[in-house]
């Protein structure tokens, strides 16, 4: 089975290129999503994010307020480096062990690791794709997610500069134009990948 490795800036649509590998029957695993059931208070680092960060980033529910606590971890190096460090190696096991159920039923899976460089995750991949875009395409998109524009900058910060990931992959989407643009480029990767 394929093991392809989904990159790139945030907001600069992943999750996009992943709903295009799905339709080529390639099933897709987001990192993201896994942490956030992680983080649920059924999750198993739920307790570990809790003694960590006290109860500020907490719901009235109880639950965690992922909005709160990425304010907080996104203005502080240090605290954003302790809940990776938290969250990080348990993600890697759940989706470690997706992959491995899936080399009984499929040719290619694909796993959306945004941090896939600054986790050192990048070993062990068929392919690397990186989704790249503008920076200003970037802010508008989180702007759009009810982020301002300083708070953008401060998580477009906190990753490795988006050029960089390009340079460290083996293929590259270009998500600056439509979604048809973007889907034109996967369909291209894929005719490039399953011809090797």
């Amino acid at each position: 089975m394929l093991r392809i490795a989904i990159t790139g800036g945030i907001a600069c649509g992943k999750t996009l290129v992943g709903s295009f590998l799905e339709e080529y029957g390639v099933p897709v695993c987001e990192s993201d999503e896994l942490g956030h059931a992680l983080m649920d208070r059924d999750g198993k680092v739920f307790d570990n994010v809790l003694a960590e960060f006290g109860t500020a980033i907490l719901r009235g529910d109880g639950s965690i307020d992922r909005r709160k606590l990425g304010r907080m971890v996104f203005e502080d190096r240090t605290r954003l480096t302790r809940l990776n460090a938290i969250t990080h190696p348990e993600i890697e096991k759940v989706w470690q062990k997706w992959l491995t159920q899936q080399e009984r039923e499929v040719t290619a899976a694909a796993v959306i690791i945004p941090l896939l460089h600054e986790g050192g995750y990048a070993v062990g991949w068929d392919h690397i794709v990186c989704v790249s875009a503008y920076e200003a395409a970037q802010i508008q998109r989180l702007k759009e997610r009810r982020l301002d524009e300083s708070d953008a900058m401060v998580r477009i910060r906190a990753q490795i500069d988006v050029a960089e990931k390009v340079e460290r992959s083996e293929f590259v989407v270009f998500n600056n134009g439509s979604k048809e643009i973007a889907r034109e480029q996967v369909k291209r990767i894929m005719v490039n990948i399953l011809e090797k």
